[in-house]
């Protein structure tokens, strides 16, 4: 079984040599640089008092940062950092192993591996080290940075944090490894990571929201969080009131779990999965043997799993207004913390029209995975045999992106119509259910902007596209969140393409903004279309 393992380790490493040092640096250093900006902007004991007195009972805060245990700055840190960066983490785990494994499957790689002197499971030993490498490198970065470039935070604290974190990851490795054994294809495995990954973050917030404070005045999450890696890491408490004995949660599961996927995958033949694939017809559809129908049966599942994972977080925040709307009405610094995120005017509107935007932000998220549907028919070759048939190059590009623009519209108005909907049934509130709707609808030359900047990078440089646009949005979702808590210079801010939307409906929508989006998305789009009618195929 263990022959191999060194050149297998060896060739992970060296086909992602530039994608993960991206993920690791990218996780510990932006972490780490929120450090210094976050002391200098809520550092003193006034500042930690007003944020305390507003996030201890804030219900969405509870929902989306975890529970603040004490005015102080490492209580700060820890409802800044932990859940959103451990969810990068997470993911950056689970598609490392689905890379290395499910697709190795997918593409015939595995069968030329196989044909040397490896055993079957050489290769999910090598992905786990190489998952283990890079989890050790960002407990290593977090513990010793974190302490060095912050004196208010222990050396227990941070190493403690740091330890924590790259557990959690390599849970999401031992995770993965199983996930990868129960379906056939690459992109059944990575979406249902990604739903696991959302479901496991909704459980938290559940559990935390639905806690009690104990004795101590801390408080305790209900069971639901302890059902949840992100609740695990959660119970360290770090940098408040350190804990080390919930560490022994995620290691038992590991030693669990990976020995767990090493038997599914005894198991199972290669190329196969252990849960049955559905069974086809015998002859495809009169509208899967068309253009369009293709191209819906490419990208349905990536939308139905989005389209599922944002309306559980609308549906979640509607049923909770009724709780949040006493904490508004009686904390003002509730209120301030609030408005700071974008809104103005009266307060549940205000909440609601932010949480729209954070949902937004989810479906930026699809739209930068479907589009990757591009760069990733072609590296397969599966492009090859298809333009090989009456299909031309301009005909398939568009089908794609106009697929892709259409449901991302369609989601848009869904979660608006979804919010007020629970909104007014869960609630003594009463919002139009049409003003929602539109206020999502609103935000649609946001996503053409992605889709356009992607086609242009697809045309220009198709081998980084999806890590070009990937980065982006990971600057637009850090902005969008956590951007108005760390008062950055207007110039920064502006950065952020969401930034320039208005916060509807609670603001006032604004013309301008929308326009220049969809010249650019045009304007993208055209270059990248002239591009890639003069390039060759690219794969892998």
């Amino acid at each position: 079984m263990f022959a191999g393992i060194w050149p297998l380790t060896k060739l992970i490493l060296r086909r992602d040599r530039i994608k993960l040092p991206i993920w690791i640096v990218s996780i510990v250093v932006t972490l780490l640089y929120m450090l210094p900006i976050l002391k200098e902007t809520y550092g003193d004991a006034a500042s930690l008092t007003t944020l305390y007195e507003a996030f201890k009972t804030n219900a969405a805060g509870l929902l989306l940062t975890g529970f603040l245990d004490e005015p102080s700055f490492g209580a700060l840190v820890t409802i800044e950092t932990l859940l959103w960066w451990g969810l990068a983490v997470a993911f950056m785990n689970a598609f490392l192993v689905v890379r290395h494994t499910r697709q190795n499957e997918e593409m015939g790689a595995q069968e030329l591996i196989l044909s040397g002197r490896t055993h079957r499971g050489t290769s999910l030993i090598a992905v786990l080290i190489v998952a283990f490498l890079a989890n050790a490198l960002i407990a290593v970065g977090l513990g010793f940075g974190m302490h060095t470039l912050c004196a208010d935070i222990t050396v227990e604290g941070s190493w403690l944090y740091g330890l924590g974190m790259g557990l959690f990851g390599f849970v999401w490795a031992a995770i993965a490894a199983v996930v990868v054994q129960l379906f056939q294809s690459t992109r059944s495995s990575s979406g249902f990571m990604a739903v696991l990954v959302g479901a496991t973050f909704l459980a938290r917030g559940i559990g935390d929201f639905t806690g009690k404070v104990g004795a101590d005045g801390l408080l305790q999450p209900a069971w639901l969080s302890y059902l949840s890696p992100f609740g695990w890491m959660q119970a360290l408490r770090s940098i408040t009131f350190p804990e080390w004995w919930p560490l022994l949660i995620p290691i038992a599961f590991v030693l669990v779990v990976i020995p767990l996927a090493f038997v599914l995958l005894m198991h199972r033949d290669i190329g196969a999965g252990l849960l049955p694939s559905r069974k086809g017809r015998a002859r495809a559809s009169r509208l899967l043997r068309t253009p369009v129908g293709l191209t819906w049966y490419l990208q349905k599942n990536i939308f139905i799993g989005w389209l599922i994972g944002s309306l559980a977080l609308i549906v979640t925040v509607g049923v909770l207004v009724p709780q949040m709307s006493h904490v508004y009405e009686t904390t003002e610094t509730t209120r301030l913390l609030i408005k700071s995120m974008g809104g103005t005017g009266a307060m549940i509107p205000t909440f609601l029209s932010v949480m729209l935007a954070i949902a937004t932000v989810m479906v930026l998220a699809y739209v930068v995975q479907a589009m990757g549907r591009l760069r990733s028919e072609e590296s397969s070759g599966h492009l090859e045999s298809l333009l090989s048939t009456k299909l031309t190059r301009t005909k398939w590009l568009v089908l794609h992106t106009a697929t892709v623009a259409l449901c991302g519209a369609f989601m848009l108005v869904a979660c608006g119509a979804a919010l007020a909907i629970c909104v007014n049934l869960c609630s003594d509130f009463s919002v139009d259910i049409l003003s929602y709707g539109l206020a999502g609808l609103s935000y649609w030359p946001l996503l053409l902007v992605f889709i356009g900047a992607y086609v242009l990078m697809f045309g220009v440089l198709p081998r980084i596209a999806g890590l070009v646009v990937w980065v982006y949005f990971g600057w637009v979702a850090f902005m969008s969140w956590l951007g108005p808590l760390l008062n950055l210079d207007e110039w920064v801010m502006n950065t952020s393409i969401m930034r320039h939307f208005a916060v509807a409906p609670a603001n006032d929508i604004t013309v301008a903004p929308l326009a220049w989006c969809l010249l650019a998305a045009v304007v993208f789009g055209l270059l990248g279309a002239l591009a890639w009618h003069r390039r060759n195929l690219v794969g892998q």
